[in-house]
């Protein structure tokens, strides 16, 4: 019985690795399941014992996916982790944004999630996905307000898509510019000064060098520090 669990583990493994290279090489539309079925070197019927359409599949591929940090939003969202929820919020993304530098998977995952020529199935897939992170973001800044440690100028709204924005544009452009600068170490300096601008007591902003979250840098400053 145990083997028979285990064959049935690798085929899904299987039929997900050659899904996860299908859909960022070719993109989730122009990528079919007989496609993902000959990759795999599964049958049709198989894969239909472990997914019931390629929706299902992207599901399960996020679902593979998801980071340890995403674990600890979740945690932060819900407050059952105590302390300051922007300062994890801060961390977990530091954190994500190192592993995924030298994860090829997850960087496989980010074109995926990122494709708009999937079609209204695949759109509609992404788009739960994308929301119920951006959820969990909303209820993580919802928490900061709450404690009184979100900047009074931001709803959790507003932050939530500050921060959204920050991430998936720094993933978006590292890979868009081939890597082009060290995203680990770039993306630390950014987090931590975009997360300043939200703190209600401005986050050490003016100690780093800035002016505070009612007057941001000035364009020379804030060139200084975009990278080469």
């Amino acid at each position: 019985m145990r083997r028979r669990n285990d064959d049935s583990q690798q085929t899904r493994n299987a039929i997900l690795d050659a899904a996860e290279i299908g859909f960022c090489e070719r993109g989730y539309g122009a990528t079919t399941l007989e496609m993902i079925s000959r990759a795999a070197g599964v049958t049709r019927g198989a894969f239909y014992w472990h997914f019931r359409d390629k929706a299902e599949l992207l599901a399960a591929l996020h679902a593979r996916s998801l980071l340890p940090q995403e674990q600890i939003l979740a945690a932060t969202a819900d407050a059952a982790e105590p302390g300051d929820p922007l300062e994890q919020l801060s961390r977990a993304g530091i954190a994500a944004l190192r592993d995924f530098e030298v994860n090829q998977s997850r960087q496989r995952m980010f074109r995926i999630m990122s494709d708009l020529g999937t079609g209204p199935e695949g759109r509609a897939a992404l788009s739960r996905l994308d929301g119920e992170l951006r959820s969990l973001m909303r209820r993580v800044m919802q928490r900061a307000r709450d404690e009184g440690s979100l900047h009074p100028d931001f709803t959790p709204h507003e932050a939530a898509v500050l921060v959204h924005v920050t991430f998936i544009g720094l993933l978006g452009e590292w890979l868009r510019s081939d890597r082009g600068f060290p995203l680990a170490e770039f993306g630390e300096k950014l987090v931590r000064r975009q997360f300043a601008l939200l703190r209600a007591d401005g986050g050490g902003w003016a100690d780093a060098g800035g002016a505070g979250p009612r007057d941001p840098p000035g364009p020379a400053r804030a060139a200084d520090s975009l990278p080469d």
